[in-house]
Order: C-alpha cells, then sequence, then structure tokens
C-alpha cells in the first residue's frame, strides 16, 4: 500500500469530489481514478460509492477513513522530526494561528515563548478551524490557537484555555466612543466589519436589539485585520474586536459596552496522539496565565 494512495482517498473524501481532490493534488481524474482503484483491488473492499451528488463513503470507506488519517498524521510528524534531527529544517513547533488570535492574545504570548526557549524555530501558519483540523491531521502542525473550534473529528482534541472578551473599538479620542455609555449612545456611528467567530455575530446583533439599536449595517466589509486597524486608527469608523487585539494596539481604545456579553473562548487544538512535546506544554501554560491576566485586567 502506497500512502500516496491514501492521501487521494483523503482528498476525495475531504473535498467530496473527484475533480476537486483532483485539481487539487495536481492529477489527472484518470489518474486519481486509477489510485483509488489500486486501493480497493489491495483491500479487496469498496471504499467509495459515486454518486450524482458527489463520492459517498462506504462502511468500508468509513473504517479506512480514521486509520488512514492516523497513518498520513504520524508520517507527516516523522518527517518533519526527521528533518530536524537531520539538519534539514530548524523548525522545532509548527504552530497554526486563526487572525482574531494572532493578533490579540498571540502577540503576547509568542514571544514569550520565544524567551523562555531562545534557540527555538516556530512555523506559523495561518487559518481557521477545517483548514487547522487538514493541517493537524496531516502532521503539518503541532497544535493550533483559534477563538472558535466546532470540531467533529475524533482524532482532535480540543481545550478551552479561557475566555476573550471583545470590546467596541475605534481611535483613541472617538467623538462617539471616548463618551458612550451604551450602545445606544452609538446609533449614529459608522462601522467596519469582519469574519466573527462561530455564535458572536447572533449575539451581538441581539444586544444591540436589547438595547434598542438597530444592527450593524457596515460600511466597510474586510477580513484583513491589518487593513481594520489602520482603517480604524486613521477614521471614526467603529468596529467590534478582540480586547487583547485592542490592547496592544497604539492609537486605539476599547469599550466594553455589552457588559461582558461578547465572550468567545480560547481554544487549543491537537492531534489525539501521544505527550505533548516541551514546547507545546509551554505554549499552552503561557496562553492560560495570559488569558488569565487579560481577564483580571478588566
Amino acid at each position: 500500500m502506497e500512502l500516496r494512495d491514501l492521501e487521494y482517498f483523503l482528498a476525495v473524501v475531504d473535498t467530496g469530489s473527484m475533480t476537486l481532490a483532483a485539481r487539487q493534488k495536481g492529477l489527472s481524474q484518470q489518474a486519481l481514478s486509477k489510485s483509488l482503484a489500486r486501493l480497493e483491488d489491495e483491500l479487496g473492499v469498496m471504499l467509495l460509492e459515486r454518486t450524482p451528488k458527489g463520492v459517498r463513503l462506504t462502511r468500508m470507506g468509513e473504517a479506512l477513513l480514521t486509520r488512514a488519517r492516523s497513518i498520513l498524521g504520524e508520517m507527516g510528524q516523522f518527517r518533519r522530526d526527521l528533518d530536524v534531527a537531520l539538519g534539514r529544517s530548524s523548525t522545532q513547533l509548527a504552530l497554526g494561528v486563526s487572525p482574531a488570535a494572532a493578533a490579540g492574545i498571540g502577540r503576547q504570548a509568542i514571544p514569550r515563548l520565544q524567551r523562555l526557549f531562545p534557540r527555538l524555530h516556530l512555523r506559523v501558519e495561518a487559518g481557521v478551524e477545517p483548514s487547522f483540523t487538514r493541517m493537524l491531521l496531516a502532521g503539518e502542525i503541532d497544535l493550533a490557537v483559534t477563538t472558535s473550534a466546532a470540531v467533529s473529528d475524533a482524532q482532535i482534541v480540543t481545550t478551552e484555555l479561557g475566555q476573550e472578551r471583545w470590546v467596541v473599538a475605534g481611535r483613541q479620542g472617538h467623538p462617539l466612543l471616548s463618551r458612550a455609555e451604551s450602545l445606544a449612545d452609538l446609533a449614529a456611528g459608522d462601522w467596519i466589519y469582519g469574519p466573527m467567530p462561530d455564535g458572536l455575530d447572533q449575539r451581538i446583533d441581539r444586544h444591540f436589539a436589547e438595547k434598542g439599536v438597530a444592527p450593524i449595517k457596515p460600511r466597510i466589509t474586510s477580513s484583513s485585520i491589518l487593513f481594520g486597524l489602520s482603517i480604524l486608527i486613521g477614521t471614526d469608523l467603529l468596529a467590534i474586536l478582540p480586547r487583547s487585539m485592542v490592547g496592544g494596539a497604539t492609537g486605539l481604545m476599547g469599550r466594553d459596552l455589552a457588559d461582558g456579553a461578547w465572550m468567545t473562548p480560547l481554544i487549543v487544538m491537537r492531534r489525539r496522539r501521544a505527550a505533548a512535546s516541551t514546547f507545546e506544554t509551554s505554549l499552552i501554560d503561557i496562553l492560560t496565565e495570559e488569558s488569565r491576566r487579560l481577564n483580571a485586567a478588566i
């Protein structure tokens, strides 16, 4: 059995499409079909059913899925460990960080980790929960830090380290925000809005409605944190951001006008396997301490 046949099998499962899987792997559909046929012939079972809506796992395909992810995850981890041991790579910790975590709590935690381990080399990947799940299962990263993780894969372990409080943010001296005592005082404000962790959008809309304020209708929408921060500093737009992000940004102020109603968990995602490395354990401890410090400062 060749590892690449398992990789192609997982690509089909993850995309739900032979066409998309072939495109993702840079193959022709004929080559991908041959790989799957070779795997099914070797195992003596049918793994996938082709339907008008795509592909569907058979019972034996479901049985292989977990094992295939585990095998490829372990091999990916071994390859990275081997590269470090042989001097082919200096990366010793591969980390996934969501945009909110990177610009917020990660900005304090990662420098602390580097001070603790001056010779540690980090590789940091941006993303969100679905991409982190794929990278963890493939052994491409060691752990991921995010503010939202609705994980459904049994091989992924999540640990809640604390809570992140979201606040209304604007430039220092913002004419509305600096004097606001409630959300009602921001009714005339203009907003820039970006992606939120699962469920937070609904809580924000509900809280605005409870205060008699219409839901936010942003003048600008953007998924770029750097763009959003620069716009906030240079204009009178408002945004809702993690408190840890606002606290470290020069020229910004943040106000909790929701009485603590906008909280999201700080989540660490890991692949279910042997004990974590010293680097991973230390980073988790630092993230926990930073989360506690931030909440104690409120």
